[in-house]
C-alpha cells in the first residue's frame, strides 16, 4: 500500500505509483535522476533487488558468499557502456571445484528466481572487497573482463547436441547458419519461438523446459541443460471432462450466430503428388496423439461443458478432391466451396472438430491441403506444432514405420484442472488489485454509432518490406535490450494516441497463455486453446510528432516499462474472471471492456523440420471463410500481425457500419509510419 499513495493530483480515489527513484532538480529546471532509495536496480526494462538474488545465491552449497551488480561493457570489455547486465561475484565454498561450476550455479537460481533474475556473468573471488566498516566495498569490484565481451567470430557448434540445437534455431528463425555462442534472442527469438525449439527437441528425444531457453540463451550453454530421457511418463491419451478455460468460457458467454463455425484454417501447398493413404494415416496419428482435437461440447441447463472421448478415426477426416480437367477459375471456385463446407460442417457436440481436404489435379497445379479445426480446440501456438507433427507422421507413414510422435507434454484436460483449482485454492488473488485497478477503455472515436452489428467486417492491411522487418526483428532487440512485442505495442500506442488525441490508451491484448504458473506443468507441444485476452493503458507523450528526429528509443523504453508492470503476461485476468469466487466475479465484471483487441502471431517463416522430400512446400496462410459472416466481432477494432515470406504484416479487421475505411486506413499507416521509423533507428543505432 505503500507503494500507491493518494493522488493529490487527480480525482479522488485516484493513486499515485511512488517508483523509489531519487532525483533532484537541476539548475536548468530539469529533474536528474541521481539513484534509488532503495537497492532496486534495472536490467532490461525489469527492477530488481540484487539482494534477492544473493540470498539465493547463498543457498547454494557451492557459494560461500556473493554480491550481485550491474555492469556493462563494451566489445574490448572496457567502459563506456553498452546495456548493463547482472553479474554475479561469486566467493566459492571450500571444496568448489575450479573452475567455478557455473551451469550449476544457473540451474540452481532457475529453480528458485524468474528467468530475468539469473546472472548473465559469473566472476569467481577470493574474497569479497570491504570498506574500513567491514562493509562490501561495491565500488571496487573489479570488471568483469574482457571475457565477458559478446564474442565477435562466429563459433561453430561443437558437439552433435549443439548443432542439432543450432539447427532447429537456424529452421526456426528462418537463418543460413546459427553458432555456437550466438544468442537465441538477439537473433530475433521470442517467447512463442521458444516453445517451438522445445517442441522439436522433444520430438528428436532431447528434453528440456521452455525456461531452460531464457537461462541458457546461447547454443553452447543451452546444450548444457538438454537430457535425453523423458522428463514425466506418457500417459497416453486422455478421457474424461474438464473445466472450460477462461477463453473457452469467454467465447460461450459472447453472442454467436453459429458457434459450430468459428474456426481456423492452414492451406498448405504440398511437394509432388502425396500418397493418399499415408496422409490419413498421419492425420489419424495427429487425432490420437493430440487430445483437444477430439474434444466434445454439449449445453446443459444454459451451461456449457466439455469432455474427451477415447481416440477414433471418423470415415471423414480427409475428404478428397480431383480437380483434373477443370480450367483454373473452376478449380479455384471447387476449392473455395469445398472449404467452405469443412467451415460449416463442424457439430461441437459430435465433433472431432478437427477435419482435412486433399485438392489434385494435374500436372500444371500442385496439390494442396486444408486442414480446419475449431477455435475452441487450437491457437496460432498449435498449428505450428500440427504442422511439425503432420510431417514427421507422414515421413513415417510413407516409409512404413509405425507413426511415433514422441511422448507427450501435458494434457490440455490436465492444465484446466490445474488451473482452476489453482485459482480457486487463492494463487491468484495476489493480482487482484492490479485487476481492479486496470484502466477501463477510454471511447474509441467513431464514424457512426455502433448500435447492433451489421454488415461484416472488412479489413485493411499494411505491411513492412523485408529490410524494415529485418530491423524489427534482429536490430531492435539489441539496439533497445527489448522484445518485439514492446516495440510493435510502442507503435501501435502512438498511432492510437493520435487518432484519439489523448496521450493515454487502452489497449486489450492478446497472448499465447503458456505460461509457468504451474510447477511441473509441460505445454510446450500441447495442443488447444490457451489464448489469454487481458486489458492494459499505454501512456505515450508527444503524439503528434511521427517524424524521424522525435526519441525512438524513449518511446519504445517508455511502453516497455508499462508493459512490465503486468502481473503474469495477463492469464490473472481471465482465470479470475473465470475461476475466482463469486466475489472476486463480481468484482472484475466490469473491467476491461476494450474497444480495440491487438494480437501478434509471430514469425511463419520457420523451415519445414526435417531436409529433403518434405510434405510440405508452403505455407498459404487461412483459406475458406472461417467464421460466421454474420458475427461483428468481440471488439470494434481487431489489429493481427505476423511475420511471413520475410515481411511483417497486420491486418485490421473492423465493422463497416462503425468506421469508415479511410478512418481506419489512417491508423493503420501511422501504426506501420512509426514501425518505419523505429526499424531505421535501430538499423542505425547498431
Amino acid at each position: 500500500a505503500s507503494r500507491f499513495p493518494a493522488d493529490p493530483y487527480g480525482p479522488p480515489g485516484s493513486r499515485m505509483y511512488r517508483t523509489g527513484d531519487l532525483a533532484r532538480w537541476d539548475t536548468d529546471g530539469q529533474l536528474r535522476f541521481v539513484g534509488r532509495a532503495d537497492d532496486q536496480v534495472k536490467v532490461r526494462g525489469f527492477r530488481l533487488e540484487p539482494g534477492e538474488i544473493e540470498s539465493a545465491l547463498r543457498r547454494s552449497p557451492l557459494v560461500r558468499d556473493a554480491v550481485v551488480a550491474v555492469r556493462t561493457a563494451g566489445r574490448d570489455g572496457q567502459h563506456p557502456a553498452g546495456p548493463g547486465r547482472l553479474v554475479a561475484y561469486v566467493v566459492p565454498a571450500s571444496g568448489t571445484p575450479e573452475p567455478l561450476p557455473v551451469p550449476e550455479l544457473r540451474d540452481h537460481l532457475a529453480r528458485l528466481l524468474p528467468p530475468h533474475m539469473v546472472p548473465a556473468l559469473f566472476v569467481p573471488l577470493a574474497a569479497l572487497p570491504l570498506t574500513p566498516n567491514g562493509k562490501t566495498d561495491r565500488r571496487a569490484l573489479p570488471d568483469p573482463g574482457p571475457a565477458a565481451a559478446p564474442a565477435a567470430p562466429h563459433v561453430a557448434p561443437r558437439t552433435a547436441t549443439e548443432r542439432r540445437i543450432a539447427q532447429i534455431w537456424a529452421d526456426v528463425l528462418g537463418l543460413d547458419t546459427v553458432g555456437a555462442d550466438d544468442n537465441f534472442f538477439d537473433l530475433g527469438g521470442d517467447s512463442i519461438l521458444t516453445m517451438q525449439v522445445v517442441s522439436r527437441l522433444r520430438r528428436d528425444g532431447l528434453h528440456l523446459a521452455t525456461k531452460d531457453l531464457f537461462t541458457h540463451q546461447t547454443v553452447a550453454a543451452l546444450a548444457t541443460v538438454v537430457t535425453t530421457g523423458p522428463t514425466r511418463p506418457d500417459s497416453g491419451p486422455v478421457t474424461g471432462e474438464l473445466p472450460l478455460t477462461p477463453i473457452q468460457e469467454w467465447f460461450f458467454a459472447t453472442p454467436r450466430a453459429a458457434r459450430h463455425h468459428f474456426n481456423q484454417s492452414a492451406l498448405l501447398e504440398l511437394t509432388g503428388t502425396p500418397d493418399p493413404s499415408a496422409l490419413r494415416t498421419a492425420l489419424a496419428a495427429l487425432l490420437e496423439h493430440h487430445d483437444a482435437l477430439r474434444m466434445r461440447f454439449t449445453e446443459e441447463d444454459g451451461r456449457w461443458h466439455q469432455h474427451n472421448p477415447p481416440p477414433s478415426v471418423p470415415d471423414d477426416l480427409l475428404v478428397r478432391h480431383d480437380l483434373s480437367g477443370l480450367s483454373a477459375e473452376e478449380a479455384d471456385a471447387a476449392m473455395d466451396r469445398a472449404a467452405d463446407a469443412l467451415h460449416t460442417g463442424f457439430d461441437l457436440g459430435r465433433g472431432p472438430l478437427f477435419r482435412a481436404a486433399l485438392f489434385t489435379g494435374g500436372p500444371t497445379r500442385p496439390a494442396f491441403l486444408l486442414l480446419v479445426a475449431h477455435h475452441l480446440v487450437v491457437d496460432a501456438v498449435s498449428w505450428r506444432i500440427l504442422q511439425d507433427d503432420l510431417e514427421t507422421a507422414y515421413q513415417q507413414a510413407v516409409a512404413g514405420t509405425p507413426v511415433d510422435l514422441g511422448d507427450r507434454t501435458t494434457a490440455f484436460r490436465d492444465w484446466a484442472r490445474g488451473l482452476a483449482a489453482h485459482v480457486a485454492d487463492g494463487g491468484l488473488d495476489h493480482e487482484l488489485p492490479y485487476w481492479e485497478e486496470a484502466v477501463s477503455a477510454a471511447p474509441l472515436p467513431v464514424d457512426h454509432d455502433p448500435g447492433t452489428p451489421g454488415a461484416a467486417s472488412r479489413t485493411v492491411t499494411v505491411t513492412l518490406d523485408e529490410r524494415d522487418t529485418t530491423a524489427l526483428l534482429r536490430s531492435a532487440p539489441l539496439a533497445y535490450r527489448t522484445r518485439i512485442n514492446d516495440v510493435l505495442l510502442a507503435a501501435l500506442a502512438l498511432a492510437l494516441a493520435r487518432w484519439t488525441g489523448n496521450e493515454r490508451v487502452c489497449v486489450d491484448l492478446e497472448g499465447h497463455g503458456r505460461e509457468d504458473l504451474l510447477e511441473g506443468v509441460d505445454l510446450s507441444r500441447t495442443v488447444g486453446w490457451f489464448t489469454t485476452v487481458h486489458p492494459v493503458g499505454l501512456r505515450v507523450f508527444d503524439p503528434e510528432d511521427l517524424g524521424p528526429d522525435r526519441d525512438w528509443r524513449a518511446l519504445v523504453k517508455a511502453v516497455r516499462r508499462q508493459l512490465r508492470a503486468v502481473p503474469g503476461n495477463g492469464l490473472g485476468f481471465g482465470a479470475l474472471r473465470t475461476h475466482g469466487s463469486p466475489e472476486i466475479r463480481e468484482r472484475l465484471a466490469h473491467t476491461g471492456h476494450g474497444r480495440l483487441v491487438f494480437n501478434y502471431l509471430g514469425q511463419w517463416d520457420a523451415r519445414p523440420d526435417g531436409t529433403g522430400g518434405a510434405l510440405v512446400r508452403a505455407e498459404r496462410g487461412s483459406f475458406g471463410r472461417d467464421h460466421d459472416p454474420r458475427d461483428g466481432g468481440s471488439h470494434l477494432l481487431e489489429a493481427v500481425g505476423a511475420v511471413q515470406d520475410g515481411r511483417l504484416a497486420f491486418t485490421w479487421h473492423y465493422r463497416p457500419d462503425v468506421h469508415e475505411e479511410a478512418t481506419v486506413r489512417a491508423v493503420a499507416e501511422d501504426f506501420a509510419l512509426a514501425l518505419g521509423r523505429i526499424a531505421r533507428h535501430a538499423r542505425d543505432s547498431l
